[in-house]
């Protein structure tokens, strides 16, 4: 590498920072998981707990939420692991510390909430649509049941945990390109990312990382094996691999984000001219689109206007997380050590409500109202709980602390009386 090249690569690699815009992402992103899952007692989907009046356009009008929810935490991911392990780099710690932290905070939660509550979700269910009678059987007479057989296969085990299912492929894929990422920030790598981030620079280039993902969702509808497993989170695995990946390059070179910025006039137009069209093919393909295996020209043309539309979406909303929430808080710092946390337990927590809920003789949006604020609270009450105690910390993914929160504040009024 001649003097000009290295010195290219030394101003365009990026620095060191924290980006609190990320944080802020994060956090509202997990409010929107929220108030999707809300609405799933509505919907016209067969699987959780339903209400006895579903509504097709509520399915329509989240398949917007599904398109760029799931890929939103994992571009976000994977920026914060070019960050975190640029700090690891930076502190000296080992390579297995960041594996054992990742195991603990996503794994234990998992395993622990797919063998525990995992399975009120299910007897909940059952209930609701008639398979078993709650006034005769017990939630701790049909616990050991909840092992026999697998959920959605028509058994009552949850393997993938519901909504857990998130942790273990963010921990999946963050195992798998960890040391590969530790690779491409090496120096000796810089000059190759910072050309193609150089290529990537010119205006529409940057939409060309849609074609991959494109042709992963077509051909997940072209097998029925594949297509048995399920769009976990709307996406297929292998597209969310590529969303973090993309994450990661999007905060190693600041050309990507110069590019970011390029694209947004772009990313706009294009959000709004293929939002237009999958309304119509969503109110008139439904069934097609998600429900029945096969290939059509339909499902072609759908899948390039979803990724575009989701693509442009995130393009965006990066863009505007930048902008505007790049700045520390306090109520930075606290929210974002309840995301985790929050995300754990607040589908039960809403599981729950809505069951009762749902039997009410009341219009769909009072009821969706209802499990909105009361599961939002009770979450919050619940969080505020956890967050206290070391050994409900460690169980719901948060970092073990020595004094937390309200206890802080006890010893502190302790000491200034003595």
């Amino acid at each position: 590498m001649n003097e000009i090249d290295e010195a290219v690569v030394i101003s365009t690699f990026s620095s060191l920072e924290r980006r609190y815009d990320l944080d802020w992402l994060r956090i509202i992103a997990i409010f929107m998981v929220f108030v999707y899952h809300c609405t799933k007692f509505f919907d016209a989907e067969g699987l959780n707990i339903k209400n006895a009046e579903t509504n097709v356009n509520i399915s329509i009008g989240m398949t917007f939420v599904t398109a760029m929810g799931i890929p939103l935490f994992f571009l976000i991911a994977g920026m914060s692991a070019f960050y975190a392990i640029g700090f690891m780099e930076k502190r000296g710690i080992k390579n297995n510390r960041y594996v054992l932290v990742r195991f603990l905070r996503l794994l234990v939660p998992y395993f622990i909430g797919m063998l525990t509550y995992i399975s009120i979700l299910v007897y909940l269910e059952w209930a609701n649509k008639g398979f078993l009678d709650p006034n005769t059987v017990s939630f701790f007479a049909f616990y050991p049941q909840y092992f026999k057989g697998f959920y959605g296969f028509g058994g009552n085990f949850s393997l993938f945990g519901h909504h857990l299912w998130f942790l273990v492929i963010l921990f999946v894929i963050s195992m798998i390109l960890f040391y590969p990422f530790i690779l491409l920030r090496k120096e000796k790598n810089r000059s190759c990312i910072s050309k193609i981030a150089s290529f990537m620079n010119k205006p529409g280039i940057l939409f060309f990382l849609i074609i991959p993902i494109y042709i992963i969702e077509v051909l997940h509808n072209t097998n029925e094996t594949w297509f048995s497993l399920g769009r976990l989170g709307g996406w297929d695995f292998i597209s969310y691999i590529f969303f973090y990946i993309y994450g990661f390059f999007f905060a190693y070179d600041k050309q990507f984000r110069q590019s970011l910025k390029k694209n947004n006039k772009l990313a706009i137009i294009l959000t709004v001219v293929t939002a237009v069209p999958l309304v119509f093919l969503n109110l008139r393909f439904l069934d097609d689109l998600y429900v029945n295996p096969s290939f059509h020209y339909i499902e072609a043309i759908f899948y390039l206007l979803r990724t575009i539309y989701a693509f442009s979406l995130l393009i965006l909303i990066i863009n505007l997380g930048e902008k505007f929430l790049n700045k520390d808080s306090k109520a930075r710092k606290f929210l974002n050590e309840l995301v985790l946390p929050f995300y754990i337990i607040h589908f039960v927590v809403v599981g729950i409500i809505g069951y009762f809920v749902v039997q009410l003789e009341l219009s769909i949006i009072v009821k969706y109202l209802i499990i909105l604020v009361s599961a939002f609270i009770a979450n919050f009450l619940l969080l505020i709980i956890i967050r206290e105690f070391n050994s409900s910390r460690f169980v719901f993914g948060m970092r073990i602390k020595k004094e937390k929160g309200i206890l802080r504040f006890i010893r502190k009024k302790e000491i200034s009386e003595n």
